[in-house]
């Protein structure tokens, strides 16, 4: 073998060995695109953060910053052997970028969802103390009570029973389905309060929509 092709040999096999490296480095970095990507599609899902207009438009800038992350690793991949330093150093700036915004986002909407944790815990409070008070009035009304028939009776607490499960149901979503679920409850708490009302007026009143 001549010196020409030892010459030769030697530099594919360096070549083979930096493009493993680019390669591996390129595939381990698409990893990490992926980890970021579901991250900041969990957020955006979140209906917390779809109700905060101004969190919003943070996100629309993480997800720029990510884009561009991702635009760097695809160059990455269709560089040249002699560029891949160059290019890897950039699309570690970009990376490093990206994972930032992402930390900054999630300590951010922590903050949001604590917000909204709060004002939904006192939304429920004020909603059981209605209930609570509404329950304690028909109690004390005992001599009105002794005019209702069995039947009038039995319609009020099917509604009474339908407001309280549609409570339960709202303390423990958790934030989920909570603007759907607080329409049932005021649905049926408006029911409720209807149909006494008319039931103590002496109007007729229909079986419960609920039953």
């Amino acid at each position: 073998m001549t010196s020409a092709q030892r010459r030769a040999r030697k530099v594919a096999r360096k070549e083979t060995r930096v493009m493993t490296e680019q390669e591996a480095y390129v595939k381990q970095m698409d990893a990490e695109k992926r980890r970021l990507d579901a991250r900041i599609a969990e957020t955006e899902a979140q209906a917390d953060v779809r109700q905060a207009s101004d969190e919003l438009k943070d996100m629309s800038g993480i997800r720029r910053v990510f884009d561009t992350f991702r635009i760097k690793l695809d160059e990455l991949s269709k560089r040249q052997t002699q560029n891949f330093e160059q290019g890897k150093a950039e699309l570690r700036k970009s990376y490093d970028d990206t994972n930032q915004a992402v930390i900054e986002m999630d300590a951010k909407m922590a903050l949001v969802r604590a917000g909204y944790e709060r004002k939904r815990e006192a939304e429920l409070r004020a909603l059981g103390a209605q209930v609570d008070g509404w329950e304690a009035s028909v109690a004390q009304s005992r001599a009105e009570d002794s005019r209702l028939t069995r039947q009038e009776l039995q319609f009020i607490r099917r509604s009474l029973q339908d407001t309280e499960s549609a409570l339960r149901r709202l303390m423990s979503s958790h934030g989920e389905n909570w603007s759907k679920l607080k329409k049932d409850f005021e649905d049926s708490w408006r029911e409720l309060r209807e149909r006494s009302d008319k039931i103590r007026r002496g109007a007729d009143v229909q079986p419960s929509s609920h039953a």
